[in-house]
């Protein structure tokens, strides 16, 4: 068998697949039979790019843990995550800090790791739902709620900017589901239906399988055949 190392580097979009991200690991067993994938889930609930940077080379807590930095582990292959459902407070003033900040996590990956990397462009939240249920949201009109929303689509756009401009790698979920939606599916179907804000577990699936089809794409994975 042939073994792969992958890391998630994130915000709450990456932290609350949970550990091992089991939909990403059953599309990559699904695509690759004859390898077994170590899958280190690095994403933070409330990560903004900055502690995203910082969790590259230094170590951290999550969930009340001490967690070895990213670069410790020296992954085959890290996904890094926008960050934007953690940035949208900022509005345009921070896009420009933003752009600088993920460059400089893309380059930090590089010059630590021998990890080849790919962007991970989540999908943009439903306006009419967004944030519904949260507690610290609470009694919050549906129209401050739908700006929030547009904050995280505009931080998205951002980074799909970046992505373009630097010809970086990259898995689209955002796009996969507005395909869905065109042919009819729902998109509530996608987002957690306590916050509208993190992925549903279809929402995860979708994930996975955009992840593994961009992986194979890009032929991130030499499967060696067993003699």
């Amino acid at each position: 068998m042939n073994d792969f190392s992958i890391a998630l580097l994130g915000d709450g979009v990456f932290a609350r697949w949970g550990e091992g991200c089991p939909e990403l690991g059953a599309e990559l067993c699904r695509l690759y039979t004859r390898s077994t994938f170590e899958i280190q889930n690095h994403g933070l609930d409330g990560s903004r790019v900055g502690n995203a940077l910082l969790r590259i080379g230094a170590d951290y807590e999550k969930d009340g843990r001490s967690v070895r930095h990213l670069a410790y582990s020296n992954p085959g292959i890290v996904i890094l995550d926008s960050c934007a459902f953690s940035q949208f407070w900022d509005g345009p003033e921070g896009l420009s800090e933003y752009r600088d900040l993920l460059r400089r996590v893309w380059e930090e990956i590089e010059r630590t790791t021998t990890a080849k990397p790919l962007f991970f462009l989540a999908a943009p939240p439903p306006r009419d739902r967004f944030l519904e249920g949260v507690p610290l949201f609470a009694n919050t009109s549906k129209a401050t709620r739908a700006r929030f929303a547009d904050g995280v689509s505009m931080f998205l756009e951002e980074a799909r900017s970046i992505v373009l401009d630097e010809g970086w790698p990259f898995a689209d979920a955002g796009e996969e589901l507005k395909k869905l939606v065109a042919e009819g599916a729902s998109i509530r179907r996608y987002f957690d239906q306590n916050d509208s804000f993190h992925p549903s577990r279809f929402g995860y699936e979708l994930g996975a399988k955009v992840i593994a089809r961009e992986i194979d794409n890009h032929r991130f994975i030499d499967e060696k055949m067993e003699r």
